[in-house]
């Protein structure tokens, strides 16, 4: 393991750490805890031979902690992050400097972890190692400035899940998820659409609103700069202090600690109501969702989020009205591990040459094809690919262009991009209203194969049956 120069200095950062799952410090407003035992502040507590004499109560432990915070404790013990230093002593690296930093409490700051024998009550990835030191909270629970705050920055966990056996942060950072999308920030930062776009864009609105239950106006993000904001930082996947049991395919003894199913199997459903809903897909999905925009819409077409809704090959229609297409399953939502069969494609490290890899920049790795078992090899997997991009694409430009042909012609009304719901020219939304169903529904099929933005690896029949319906309306009408 490669020590980290800036590992020690960023682990002086107060805050829940993403899947760093620890215990928590917050205090009880007006209460004070029922300290006690061989793991407090006042090193005469803890006297030669207790292996805790090296205590200086500048860091007091996950046990003080659990005095007060004892259900997050509980959780926590449970987790492989409490065994973190049993787990390194279990290879033969139990004194290896340049590991044991990340597997214990505060090693090399002044109060941290030493040894075993003199500060056993630091062993393993504990509450001060992403809260930070807790005694003067410890001390005075009532002290609301002495409460850790809550931080849901990937630097947290950035601090060990990092380098080449853990780069979980560098690879997400090489990923949408890492920074708020531009034009989106700019509307927080203006102080707009927060309540509206946060609850997928914003991991600040996200795990204050949705996880927290805060209710935030939408100048929450009012003046910050994107590089302020959070995106989807580990925390807003992860279950920070605890085991979950959601990730069924977890590699032997790790449980990923995901806030939601990694897998779930949703029957198709093209009312507005299910295919909206979140509860119905699996964690990727809670996001990568329809946003209800359905084919009669004159003002947007569909969200670029309609993932899982294709997967499951499904489109909201207007009620009481027939689907577009009818319903068609992906074979790919048979494989194991859905999305992350493709999108995290995992190895544990090799040695420098080949290190780690976490999965986390969500790139499609042709290797996850191949260990599902659905392909022989990597590249018949992406052959295989480039064949159905190649086709998909060259269908939806050629439904473009007969769109275009259709809306500069004297039937169409001679006004330019009627696929286009952004139209702005004079008229506006009342010349889209004006568009005949069969374009509009042309148009919607058109986004809805483009927005997915797989070109048909998600759900290869259910994409080519939009092709093919948007191609015969186009033919039904002269075009």
């Amino acid at each position: 393991m490669t020590q980290n120069p800036a590992r020690w200095h960023r682990s002086r950062l107060f805050g829940l750490g993403g899947i760093l799952a620890l215990s928590c410090c917050l205090g009880v407003t007006g209460t004070m805890c029922p300290f006690g035992g061989t793991t407090g502040g006042d090193p005469a507590d803890n006297p030669p031979g207790s292996g805790n004499s090296g205590l200086t109560g500048r860091y007091v432990g996950a046990e003080r902690c659990s005095q007060c915070h004892a259900r997050i404790h509980q959780n926590w013990n449970e987790t492989l992050h409490a065994k973190a230093l049993v787990t390194l002593e279990s290879i033969g690296q139990g004194s290896n400097p340049d590991c044991v930093g990340c597997h214990t409490v505060g090693f090399g700051e002044e109060g941290g972890f030493i040894s075993r024998a003199l500060t056993n009550a630091l062993a393993g990835v504990q509450c001060e190692s992403c809260h930070g030191p807790g005694g003067e909270h410890a001390m005075n629970v009532s002290d609301e400035s002495l409460r850790p705050p809550k931080n849901i920055s990937a630097t947290v966990c950035g601090k060990c899940h990092t380098g080449s056996h853990h780069p979980n942060f560098e690879q997400w950072q090489m990923s949408k998820h890492a920074l708020v999308q531009e034009s989106v920030a700019q509307s927080f930062a203006n102080g707009t659409s927060l309540n509206n776009c946060g609850t997928c864009h914003s991991g600040d609105f996200r795990y204050m609103s949705i996880f927290e239950g805060v209710a935030l106006q939408d100048n929450y993000l009012q003046g910050k700069t994107r590089e302020e904001m959070n995106g989807i930082t580990c925390v807003i996947c992860h279950m920070p202090h605890q085991k979950t049991g959601n990730a069924p395919f977890a590699d032997a003894g790790r449980d990923y600690q995901l806030r939601f199913p990694e897998v779930r199997y949703p029957v198709a459903s093209n009312t507005i109501e299910d295919a909206t809903n979140p509860e119905r897909f699996n964690i990727c999905g809670q996001c990568h969702r329809s946003r209800g925009r359905v084919w009669t819409s004159t003002s947007r077409g569909p969200h670029h989020s309609i993932q899982a809704n294709v997967y499951a090959g499904e489109m909201p229609v207007p009620a009481d009205t027939q689907p577009l297409v009818l319903s068609v399953g992906s074979p790919h939502s048979l494989v194991r591990e859905q999305c992350a069969t493709c999108h995290m494609y995992r190895r544990d490290f090799m040695s420098e040459v080949a290190p780690a890899i976490s999965g986390h920049n969500f790139t499609v790795s042709f290797e996850g094809c191949v260990d599902s078992g659905c392909h022989p090899s990597a590249a018949n997997a992406e052959s295989l690919k480039t064949v159905l991009e190649n086709f998909v694409m060259a269908k939806l430009n050629s439904i473009k262009m007969r769109l275009d042909t259709w809306a500069t012609s004297p039937s169409g009304g001679n006004f330019p991009e009627a696929n286009d719901w952004d139209y702005s020219a004079e008229g506006g939304t009342s010349m889209q209203s004006s568009i005949p169903d069969t374009i509009k529904k042309v148009r919607f099929l058109y986004y809805y194969s483009l927005n997915d933005g797989s070109y048909g690896i998600h759900n290869p029949t259910y994409v080519k049956n939009m092709i093919a319906e948007a191609e015969a309306l186009l033919s039904g009408i002269g075009f």
